[in-house]
């Protein structure tokens, strides 16, 4: 007989992605939140190694239409985290230590430079919010909703620092990594590892504000290898290893 494939596990009913993208948002934010329930989902085995992901199926599953299902196992195979197959089947890969080792190599390269850029270029109109969001999130360790708010703080830190670099084409790159970044995120973190983090962005703002281009770079490039190392040792292996 010939071997069966590995099927996904039946995932417990959740909201769908559409559900959770805001009223009338279209478009990237759609694939996002399918990337990230993808993500999700072979990080924590849902997917196994091994395992088809059917765009019909997925798509089904998900309660969305074909297109951004089609479009964020695009972006996994660019991650390395599906292969395309012959016959167009989307077949996962296993995410590896060496993988998040390059993962978050690709960042160091990318962000430390942008953090240079925009030191010179990020006013107080850029940085005042931002440091109004840490200093609520320093004043509120326990608030039952602080991890929600540090992902949407995280997630306006390092987009703003990318834009503010002024090169389109380096804050593109940095944001493709900040996917896999944020889905590491929701499954390798919790608000009482994440406060190291905040000191260090904390850091980050300060170099920012002094318009400190080579401490903004290195205490970015500090701050991500620090996660690399988090990571490696916490996001979740297949089979448990």
């Amino acid at each position: 007989m010939p071997r069966s494939e590995p099927r996904p596990k039946r995932a417990k009913r959740a909201p769908t992605p559409a559900a959770e993208v805001a009223a009338g948002a279209e478009g990237a934010s759609l694939v996002e939140a399918v990337y990230h329930r993808l993500l999700h989902g072979i990080l924590t085995g849902t997917y196994p190694d091994g395992s088809v992901l059917s765009e019909l199926g997925v798509a089904r599953d998900l309660g969305v239409s074909r297109t951004p299902v089609h479009d964020a196992l695009r972006l996994l195979g660019k991650d390395g985290l599906v292969v395309r197959e012959r016959n167009c089947r989307a077949r996962v890969a296993a995410i590896t230590p060496d993988d998040v080792f390059e993962v978050f190599e690709m960042r160091k390269i990318l962000e430390g430079p942008a953090a240079e850029l925009a030191a010179g270029r990020m006013d107080r109109r850029h940085l005042a919010p931002l440091r109004a969001a840490a200093d609520a999130l320093k004043a509120a360790p326990r608030a039952a909703d602080w991890v929600a708010r540090w992902a949407e703080f995280d997630e306006a830190f390092h987009r703003g620092i990318a834009d503010a670099s002024g090169n389109r084409r380096l804050a593109a790159d940095i944001n493709r990594y900040r996917l896999l970044h944020t889905g590491f995120n929701r499954v390798a973190t919790d608000a009482a590892a994440l406060q190291p983090a905040l000191a260090e962005h904390v850091a980050i703002l300060d170099a920012l504000e002094a318009r400190n281009g080579p401490l903004a770079r290195d205490r970015m490039v500090a701050h991500i290898a620090a996660w690399q190392d988090h990571f490696i040792r916490h996001v979740p292996r297949p089979g448990g290893k």
